[in-house]
């Protein structure tokens, strides 16, 4: 993923187990208070309509904040190509993909995932725990961990473990949250469609000479796909960096949730919304392509 478009956030609190089965539903509100009931939580009628509860969502969750790095994710997979071009051709392209990835489009195709795959009982729950204090600090914590400032903190943190190994309960914890946010499997999902995007959106650009071969393609596709064991080793790390400052019950807290019904439902329609928005995009910059550059032989 480029360098690895910002943690998706898992979600807080445990609710007693898959929504279709569950008996008891078990959150806690924004006092911090823990309820048991035989019903979801639902949310009150003040807090507004599915729209602004999907925009509520998708606000603290950290997503929408996300999407303002991908511009520059893209950017950075123009530049690797290092198509020579004309100076002003290169500036019109970089204009074009810049319009095509804007943080407001690819925020309106996340926001059309939730609504064509909205659920108001998991919505609800979800909704319950966003708003709970231990989800806020933790969202803060991710937050924290993302900014660029971060990655040297990381840095050290990574070579101390070799003298800090962590207990095997936390590793065991980590291990569990990555399996169900899967964030190094979008990450390489969203590398190859940006990788697709750039090489699509330039093709009128180049001659077909300068073109990528099919084989060409499909060889850098298999290289980002083969990272899928050292991401998923570094997103452990990153995961145990992250949440250092949590005790072991409230990340199990937190993990218990991602795991859950309504827990895999957000992150799943969360995930899918990223995808579209960056397919969005893509076939955004290919027409505005097509139009400001006429074919190359």
């Amino acid at each position: 993923m480029i360098r690895a478009i910002p943690l998706l956030v898992g979600l807080v609190a445990l609710v007693a187990g898959p929504l279709a089965e569950a008996t008891t539903y078990r959150w806690v509100n924004d006092q911090g208070v823990v309820t048991y009931s035989d019903q979801p939580p639902q949310v009150r009628p003040g807090d507004g309509e599915r729209d602004a509860l999907v925009a509520e969502a998708l606000e603290i969750s950290g997503t929408k904040k996300a999407l303002d790095t991908i511009p520059a994710h893209i950017r950075a997979h123009y530049d690797a190509r290092q198509i020579t071009l004309k100076t002003e051709d290169k500036t019109r392209v970089a204009r074009i993909l810049t319009d095509a990835f804007r943080p407001d489009v690819l925020y309106s195709a996340v926001r059309g995932a939730f609504r064509s795959n909205y659920d108001p009982q998991r919505m609800g729950i979800v909704m319950a725990q966003l708003r709970a204090p231990l989800f806020r600090r933790i969202a803060a914590l991710e937050l924290a961990a993302s900014e660029p400032g971060a990655k040297q903190d990381l840095e050290r943190f990574t070579l101390g473990l070799q003298g800090d190994i962590p207990k095997p309960a936390r590793v065991a914890l980590v291990q569990r949250h990555e399996a169900a946010m899967r964030s190094a499997e979008l990450q390489i999902e969203m590398a190859v469609v940006a990788f697709q995007a750039v090489s699509r959106s330039l093709e009128p650009v180049l001659s077909n000479a300068q073109r990528p071969t099919s084989r060409e393609t499909d060889a850098a596709e298999r290289k980002l796909r083969g990272q899928q064991d050292a991401l998923t080793r570094a997103a452990l790390v990153r995961w145990l960096y992250t949440y250092r400052s949590l005790i072991d019950e409230e990340l199990a807290t937190y993990v218990e949730f991602g795991e859950s019904d309504p827990g895999r439902w957000f992150v799943t329609t969360q995930r899918q919304g990223l995808l579209d928005a960056m397919r969005v995009a893509m076939a955004s910059a290919a027409r505005q392509m097509a139009s400001a550059f006429p074919p190359k032989r």
